[in-house]
């Protein structure tokens, strides 16, 4: 219900669902038309209550950059050719709502990562607000990336994107890859919790900083920490069937149990830390889906300019080109990141060239036996050297003229375990193997609780 003027980002994951639709839609279908008109009238509506002094506040100040890259979406749909069925479609208007938002939102950058006088260097434990909340901050590390298509400068935009990275996982950072924050910023104890919205919008904001890099070194950076999101830390705060979640998840918890009266966190209630339908609150299970779908549509991104296809991460994946080697179809077969080889099964009607991110680990000079001086590299079946550029290997396909696809890349590497030592002394050290964090297999015991409807329980 419209209650409150000021509550737009209640609105916000709408948007963002309805544009996911958009996207997944065919061109032939109808019902892209009724989605864009469906997010052109609330951009409109928007833009009217602003104009009649209605303020940007609370949460739709503090995530009002989701929005803007809903603007710039609808922007660029515009733009090839869907079809106008509102006043607010010209290209001008929309990026001067866009830029309205910008001005009128929380200023990430300047108030908050940026500053050093502000920002918190350990757990937050009194003061709560907008600004210190988890989730805003997991949202807010996009907030340059996005603004970087209309910023004067936009390797200095996206670099505030990785910036905020950076200083959230320096002072509150955690073995698993993401940072505390048990509902507010919570520091390095490795005790301290990570609710589980903010794995997922952390993985989103990091995509889309990778996106919108103009430097690889940039793209790389926010790749690896997007990988150890979603291999370490997103299975960490689900089940297996993924009908249950913990609420907040602990790199060095053992148990996770209901009313818990005596808990280390902050704000948060009783049985934040137990598996259930929707502990502690409803959010993470309206939310935790977006984590796995945003990272399969971020696995591959097209330059069409460059003729070439960029692999973020090595998971099992597919992808048919439009315009990039004539409509490639591409497979990635692997068992990564519990397996040490992958193959890039490949039909291309037209040459184009292959970009793939080498996970971190493989990248670090560990020694004769391990990181890089592991990985071969074989091409059309002849082994290549493995010439390293800025954490990519690039490979010119050739044309393959049949329709069945042929292993156009094979890789194999070793993963042997590494014991990594923690900046903060809290933390003492995690062992790895390959990117993923290791634990002591300490047998299961489930007691159920409650049971909901298909399969979900607490």
């Amino acid at each position: 219900p419209d209650t409150e003027h000021a509550d737009f980002w209640s609105r916000y994951p709408l948007v963002l669902a309805l544009i996911q639709h958009h996207e997944a839609s065919s061109h032939e279908s109808g019902i892209r038309q009724r989605l864009l008109c469906a997010v052109l009238s609330f951009f409109g509506a928007v833009r009217n209550r602003l104009d009649s002094g209605t303020q940007l506040v609370s949460w739709s100040a503090a995530r009002v950059h989701d929005l803007i890259w809903a603007v710039h979406y609808i922007a660029d749909a515009l733009q090839v050719g869907e079809e106008s069925c509102s006043p607010y479609t010209n290209l001008p208007w929309l990026l001067r709502f866009a830029a309205d938002l910008h001005s009128k939102g929380m200023a990430w950058h300047t108030d908050w990562f940026g500053n050093a006088s502000a920002f918190p260097r350990t757990a937050v434990r009194s003061g709560f607000n907008s600004w210190t909340h988890g989730v805003n901050n997991a949202q807010a590390i996009k907030h340059g990336a996005v603004w970087a298509r209309q910023s004067d400068d936009a390797i200095a935009s996206t670099a505030q994107s990785l910036q905020a990275w950076r200083v959230l996982m320096q002072h509150h950072g955690q073995p698993h890859g993401a940072f505390a924050a048990d509902e507010h910023l919570a520091g390095v104890m490795p005790s301290r919790g990570t609710e589980l919205c903010v794995v997922v919008e952390a993985m989103w904001s990091l995509a889309l900083t990778a996106q919108a890099s103009l430097e690889d070194s940039t793209a790389v950076e926010s790749l690896d920490a997007a990988e150890q999101l979603a291999i370490n830390a997103l299975p960490g705060g689900l089940s297996d069937d993924l009908w249950s979640h913990p609420y907040l998840q602990f790199s060095n918890a053992f148990e996770a149990r209901p009313d818990t009266v005596d808990h280390v966190w902050a704000s948060d209630g009783l049985n934040a830390g137990m598996y259930g339908l929707a502990p502690n609150y409803e959010c993470c299970t309206s939310n935790f889906h977006q984590g796995y779908p945003k990272l399969v549509a971020n696995l591959f991104f097209e330059a069409i300019a460059d003729q070439m296809v960029i692999v973020s991460m090595w998971l099992p994946s597919s992808l048919k080109t439009v315009e990039v080697g004539g409509g490639a179809l591409i497979e990635l077969r692997t068992n990564y990141p519990f397996g040490t080889n992958a193959e890039f099964m490949v039909a291309n009607p037209a040459s184009f060239h292959l970009k793939l991110r080498v996970p971190a680990f493989l990248r670090a000079a560990a020694g004769p036996h391990e990181g890089i001086a592991t990985l071969r590299v074989w091409v059309e079946g002849h082994e290549r050297i493995v010439e390293l550029v800025n954490g990519f290997l690039v490979y010119n396909i050739p044309a393959w003229p049949l329709p069945e696809p042929r292993t156009a890349v094979r890789l194999e590497w070793g993963a042997h375990p590494r014991v990594v030592r923690s900046h903060s002394a809290s933390q003492g050290s995690s062992i790895f193997v390959g990117p993923m964090l290791m634990t002591p297999d300490l047998g299961e015991s489930w007691t159920l609780a409650r049971r909901y409807a298909y399969q979900a329980a607490d």
